[in-house]
């Protein structure tokens, strides 16, 4: 208790631990190494005091996705793997206003956890909240999103960089940490929808009970993206290929959602 204060890990982050656990001033300490990309830091954490503040998952591996990049998966003690970061949602529905935009509580933690991940992973720009474009529960206000964001779930970001101009360079990386966190997510072109259509970041909440019929087709319907699809419709030159790599499939969709016809694979690395 008396140690150097190094660091601060937030909820949901991941790390590897390295020694431990040793039991000190009426806790248990374990030293970790925790997992981010620019902040990396070493230390020592307590174990919890009437509740556990760490989660035991499984073993680090690297592996590649459809399109190449490094990604990183936990094995877990029963064999299965899993994408690290997977965090399931509570069920909390309460609407919450964000600026402009109205979301629900389920789909603010999903979006939080997300901006966890994408900073751990050297993401640029800090909080996706501040990257809010559109929420859910617009009532059909925004024709071009087909009903999609008619109920809950539903959340367009910008992928603008305000600092250097043109798009985020590591767009690829923000779906990715999106589709862990439990969204179906897309980068939307720009003129896409019509004429000066802002590029941004569709996204759909996995398992949302307030999602619109459009938006719930987006996910599991035969243009969706359990099937390895962009979700669009004809009217906009969908469904098309997915051009992300596949869906990210954690544990708690699989058991939550019944999910069990999935387009999509990985091939392990290391």
């Amino acid at each position: 208790m008396n140690g150097a204060w190094v660091g601060y890990l937030p909820a949901g982050g991941m790390f590897t631990v390295l020694d431990g656990a040793r039991c000190l001033d009426g806790y248990n300490w374990w030293q970790v190494d925790y997992h981010h990309a620019t902040d990396s830091i070493r230390g020592w954490i307590a174990e919890g005091e009437g509740e556990y503040w760490l989660e035991p998952r499984g073993r680090r591996v690297a592996m590649t996705d459809a399109n190449g990049r490094e990604r990183f998966y936990v094995s877990t003690p029963d064999g299965a793997m899993e994408p690290e970061g997977c965090l399931q949602p509570p069920d909390d529905y309460t609407r919450v206003q964000v600026g402009y935009a109205q979301l629900n509580a389920r789909t603010l933690f999903m979006l939080d956890h997300a901006s966890n991940l994408y900073a751990a992973m050297g993401g640029q720009g800090g909080s996706l909240r501040t990257r809010i474009t559109q929420g859910s529960y617009t009532g059909g206000a925004e024709p071009a999103s087909f009903g999609t964001h008619d109920g809950g779930g539903a959340v367009d970001l910008s992928v603008r960089d305000t600092i250097r101009g043109g798009i985020l360079g590591d767009v690829e990386d923000l779906v990715y940490v999106l589709r862990v966190a439990g969204f179906a997510a897309w980068l939307r072109e720009a003129d896409l929808f019509y004429p000066n259509s802002p590029v941004h970041v569709h996204a759909i909440a996995l398992g949302d009970a307030e999602l619109s019929e459009a938006a719930r087709l987006q996910i599991d319907g035969p243009g969706g993206y359990l099937r390895g699809l962009d979700g669009l419709i004809p009217a906009y030159g969908g469904p098309r290929p997915d051009q992300h790599g596949g869906p990210v499939i954690c544990r708690w969709m699989v058991e939550a959602l019944g999910i069990t016809d999935v387009t999509g694979s990985l091939s392990v690395e290391g």
